[in-house]
């Protein structure tokens, strides 16, 4: 196997560790390009690496307990998938659905693209129905 892809690959899994388990933004900076293109933002989410911290302190402030645990981190080239799981529990406004104190636990799958090591692109699919249901926001 290609050794850039491993090391692509290594970094996903530290970067989502640092982000979401440690709550490290700091991460960002380290592992994320400034001006990462990320495909389909979050509404109101800002372009490039501010996006992330967009992200971050949105899901941070809604689930200040959220965990990652990874599924599957796959490698071709100059992408990494990366599915993983997250848990928390529902303290502050998340989609215009005030704290109901549910835990919440879900799949993301991300895309990400890697020049020079650093994120450079994003895609990302978040089941955000499966959140909303789970807060008793919608019904299916």
């Amino acid at each position: 196997m290609d050794n850039q892809v491993e090391k692509n690959k290594a970094i996903c899994k530290v970067f989502f560790d640092e982000l979401f388990n440690q709550k490290n933004i700091d991460a960002i900076d380290q592992f994320v390009d400034s001006g990462v293109t990320i495909q389909n933002p979050f509404p109101g989410q800002r372009t490039g690496a501010d996006g992330y911290r967009d992200i971050s302190q949105i899901y941070g402030l809604a689930f200040p307990d959220l965990k990652i645990s990874f599924n599957h981190i796959l490698g071709d080239g100059d992408k990494v998938t990366c599915h993983f799981t997250l848990e928390g529990t529902h303290k502050d406004l998340f989609m215009n659905v005030s704290a109901t104190g549910i835990k919440v636990k879900y799949d993301v799958i991300y895309i990400l693209k890697f020049t020079n090591e650093k994120i450079v692109e994003h895609w990302s699919l978040v089941d955000a129905l499966s959140v909303l249901q789970q807060l008793g926001a919608v019904s299916v």
